[in-house]
């Protein structure tokens, strides 16, 4: 593939700073998705504390509809993800729980 020394340096430029922007949307999803967890851990601690079950399958099952009708069919998959990672034990910081947690 021929080389364009010319558009280098602005595909560089344009490249870095669209780079940056998609880090930076990338620490806000981990947030979003960290705070989801939080919030959904309280919830199902709060449906067992009141004796029913921790989840509500109708309500996820909703929710995962919802991924795919505005993601696609991949969206089902970042749903259940998500689902999962709400629903897991709480991870320490710097370990893999794929890994049995182990760093």
């Amino acid at each position: 593939m021929p080389s364009h020394p010319e558009a280098d340096e602005p595909v560089r430029a344009a490249g870095g700073e669209l780079r940056a922007l998609l880090e930076n949307l990338d620490g806000q999803i981990v947030a979003m998705v960290l705070r989801r967890t939080e919030l959904a851990r309280h919830y199902h601690a709060l449906r067992r504390s009141a004796g029913l079950p921790q989840s509500e399958l109708a309500w996820e099952n909703q929710e995962l509809r919802r991924y795919a009708e505005q993601l696609g069919g991949r969206g089902t998959d970042i749903g259940r993800a998500v689902l999962a990672l709400s629903q897991a034990a709480p991870a320490r910081p710097g370990t893999d729980e794929t890994n049995g947690g182990k760093p």
